[in-house]
């Protein structure tokens, strides 16, 4: 199933196309064979006739059903399939003390940006959540801002879990690289007041999802009305 997913998300294009080739020649077939079953006199001829509309007409009705499923599979049910394949980090020592040493007269390097502290796997201007800090709590509905736009990209999804569990949740999803725009909004309401993980998982265009960009939150309860 993985694989037919894969498979109609990356040649999504051609597929309608190709569909449309077809229902063009199928709906060609029908008018004729509609025009011919009118003008038939005989009972024989308009019989066979009617045979010709009753199966051009189910061609056509499979071609425009194809085309539905593909276009809802893609857009609707594509961007909030897991991953089969998750891609293995090792888990970087925070308390480690470089020991690398230059050689006499030579320059340091720039030093890259870091991920802001608390945070887990977040790459400043390449994977990111901008508009949160790391333990910071949520009310109501929240906008998420930030970057995503990875070599590669795919789609991205953002989802949540309780602290120390992996049932996550997916909240929303998306299609196209952004950085520092809206991720969208997560509406917090409705959920259990506690402390959650949020993260956003991009996955690349063969399918992979690569590391995600987490972040640790606390939700409290909604004002009373």
């Amino acid at each position: 199933m993985d694989a037919l997913f894969r498979f109609l998300v990356k040649n999504e294009t051609p597929f309608y196309l190709l569909l449309s080739l077809g229902g063009l020649f199928a709906f060609r077939n029908l008018y004729r064979a509609w025009v011919e079953w009118k003008q038939s006199v005989f009972g024989l001829e308009k019989e066979m006739a009617f045979q010709r509309v009753r199966s051009s007409g189910t061609i056509a009705i499979l071609l425009v059903m194809m085309g539905l499923s593909v276009f809802c599979l893609v857009s609707f049910v594509a961007p909030f399939i897991p991953a089969m394949t998750f891609l293995q980090t090792a888990t970087p020592d925070l308390f480690a003390t470089p020991r690398t040493t230059l050689p006499p007269g030579a320059t340091p390097a720039a030093t890259l940006p870091q991920p802001p502290a608390g945070t887990l796997g977040c790459i400043p201007g390449k994977l990111i959540i901008t508009s949160l800090q790391a333990g910071q709590t949520l009310q109501g509905a929240v906008e998420l801002k930030g970057t995503v736009d990875l070599p590669n990209f795919g789609f991205f999804k953002y989802e949540y879990a309780p602290v120390g569990s992996q049932d996550w949740v997916a909240i929303a999803a998306g299609r196209d690289p952004l950085r520092d725009a809206s991720l969208g909004v997560w509406n917090t309401s409705t959920i259990t007041p506690g402390d959650y993980t949020l993260r956003v998982v991009v996955t690349d265009n063969t399918g992979t999802a690569l590391p995600p960009c987490e972040i640790p939150v606390r939700i409290a309860a909604p004002d009373a009305p």
